[in-house]
């Protein structure tokens, strides 16, 4: 089965360049190249792609907010970012991208996202004929002696103080029975959250910004409202560098 395939980018020899470089992915077919994405919209409406290589900064639309207009469809793309620009990065990971590649885009990147794109793909395949998924989990945390449940999408982090759990939300920090390893096995399900230090747990999509700081590490302030600052230990680095294509 072909992998329908639309380029955008507003450098055509960029384009020529993707769309050789994609010819030797048998399974991969290039049904299109335009250079903004004003242009693509009404053909990807029409043609529903299985993915999509998208350029950041371009005239008319920024890459970024395409990809999130795309996510409103009943069909969305899987989205390859290909930019030339680092600092895109963090904020690519809060698009529905599932890639992204730096140019000029060397073989061995482009592979491992197509690997990715394959597997997303047969992950699909199987989950087709599955009934609908369960509702979301819930973690319970005490409040003036009172026990009241939190959505897992709502934890922004979680940290052991002195041999007890506290899970932060935006606005609140409060105590949960539960240990650290109980919890990370249930936020691990949802595949955003990562254990970047031996007392902490952090959802990746609430990340404000990654500060260089010592030893080559980095310290991560979160989108809570104190934009509380963690730190990723030495021994979490090339994990985390994976999981944030750094």
């Amino acid at each position: 089965m072909f992998l329908k395939t639309m380029i955008i980018d507003d450098e055509p020899a960029i384009c020529s360049e993707l769309e050789y470089m994609l010819k030797k992915y048998i399974d991969i077919q290039v049904v299109s190249i335009h250079y903004n994405p004003v242009e693509a919209l009404p053909q990807i409406i029409e043609l529903e792609p299985d993915l999509l290589f998208l350029d950041i900064q371009m005239p008319g639309m920024n890459g970024l907010e395409f990809a999130k207009k795309l996510n409103q469809l009943s069909h969305p793309p899987l989205i390859i970012f290909s930019t030339a620009f680092h600092e895109h990065a963090l904020e690519a990971f809060h698009t529905p991208a599932v890639f992204y590649l730096t140019k000029p885009i060397l073989e061995s990147k482009l592979d491992e996202a197509i690997k990715k794109v394959k597997s997303l793909q047969t992950k699909k395949k199987a989950t087709d004929h599955q009934p609908p998924p369960a509702l979301e989990e819930y973690v319970c945390v005490r409040k003036d002696n009172k026990i009241i449940p939190i959505q897992v999408s709502q934890i922004f982090f979680a940290f052991v103080k002195e041999r007890e759990l506290y899970i932060a939300t935006h606005d609140t920090i409060e105590k949960c029975d539960l240990s650290l390893h109980e919890l990370e096995a249930i936020l691990n399900k949802t595949g955003s959250f990562f254990r970047c230090h031996r007392n902490y747990v952090i959802n990746l999509k609430q990340i404000k910004e990654m500060i260089p700081w010592f030893h080559n590490t980095y310290l991560i302030k979160m989108n809570d409202g104190k934009q509380t600052e963690i730190p990723v230990s030495r021994g979490k680095m090339k994990a985390f560098r994976s999981m944030m294509n750094l």
